[in-house]
């Protein structure tokens, strides 16, 4: 299965915007816990497209989300490179052909979403920042993973079903 390059850049670019301009926004008190609505996207391609589809789309996921957020904290280059490393774990490790597609991008969203909170945390501690400590693992990152994980039914059904318009003709 491809996925339309239309609909994928207009879906990759209406979900960066979507988490980090409008969201925290939305949750002015507590924007430290927006899910990670574009980390979503990228597991969810990893289990439905091939392995080379989907790392094309994390990379350009990544890349989008690095320009478009608002305070550039993390260099640019990193999200991409994230999403990539995610894309290929979930791609080759992340299908169980015994497990439907719903009941499998839960715990895969679970398991993702701590990984990537957990090397952003790394990448912050190579930056210069003292943010790897137990109280933010318990506090932030853990209530943000079970979010993320909530919030992979809806995200994995939207994503399939737009994966599923035609590619354009040539």
């Amino acid at each position: 299965m491809a996925v339309n390059p239309y609909f994928a850049g207009l879906l990759l670019l209406i979900t960066a915007l979507l988490q980090d301009h409008f969201l925290p926004g939305f949750l002015p008190g507590v924007s430290q816990y927006v899910p990670d609505l574009m980390l979503l996207v990228v597991v969810s391609w990893s289990l439905l497209l091939d392995v080379r589809i989907a790392m094309v789309g994390a990379f350009a996921a990544g890349i989008i989300l690095d320009f478009v957020a608002a305070p550039q904290v993390y260099p640019i280059g990193l999200n991409a490179f994230l999403f990539c490393l995610i894309a290929l774990l979930v791609g080759y490790l992340g299908n169980n052909p015994f497990i439907s597609g719903n009941l499998r991008s839960v715990p895969v969203a679970l398991v993702s979403a701590l990984v990537y909170r957990i090397a952003l945390l790394l990448a912050e501690r190579v930056i210069g920042y003292n943010n790897f400590q137990p109280a933010i693992i318990v506090q932030v990152i853990l209530p943000v993973v079970v979010i993320d994980a909530a919030l992979m039914v809806l995200i994995f059904g939207l994503v399939r079903v737009l994966s599923r318009v035609k590619e354009p003709r040539e």
